[in-house]
């Protein structure tokens, strides 16, 4: 978002940190499961992950100004891009059912640009 401010990774709380770099790396599993998955085919496994992905439990938005909530610690971009990825991993899902290979294709697509979004914002550039 133009002109939008984010707290990089190292930014962050060590504990918000760890937080979400296990989260990342719990969907960096899933995402290469995932990819195999759409390319060779397998509608019912691209669905099982897909689903997997979108029900994961999520972090919630913060609900009070108490600065010793961890939420508080993740800016609004966080919530949004998590939210994107549980509705882009859901039409995923549902593409994989109908199996349009041209659908599906391009609902991966979106599911891995949300992660890529997310890591510009989080991961410290190597």
């Amino acid at each position: 978002m133009a002109g939008e401010k984010h707290l990089s990774g190292s930014q962050l709380s060590a504990t918000a940190r760890a937080v979400i770099h296990q989260k990342m790396a719990d969907h960096g599993d899933q995402m290469n499961e995932l990819v195999w998955a759409v390319v060779l085919l397998d509608r019912a496994e691209t669905a099982r992950i897909a689903t997997a992905i979108a029900e994961q439990p999520r972090l919630a938005r913060p609900s009070t100004g108490d600065a010793t909530e961890l939420n508080t610690a993740l800016p609004p971009r966080y919530f949004e891009l998590q939210d994107q990825l549980r509705d882009r991993a859901r039409s995923l899902a549902a593409a994989a059912k109908d199996w349009d290979s041209r659908v599906v294709a391009r609902s991966y697509g979106q599911l891995a640009e949300t992660c890529v979004a997310c890591h510009e914002v989080y991961l410290k550039p190597r």
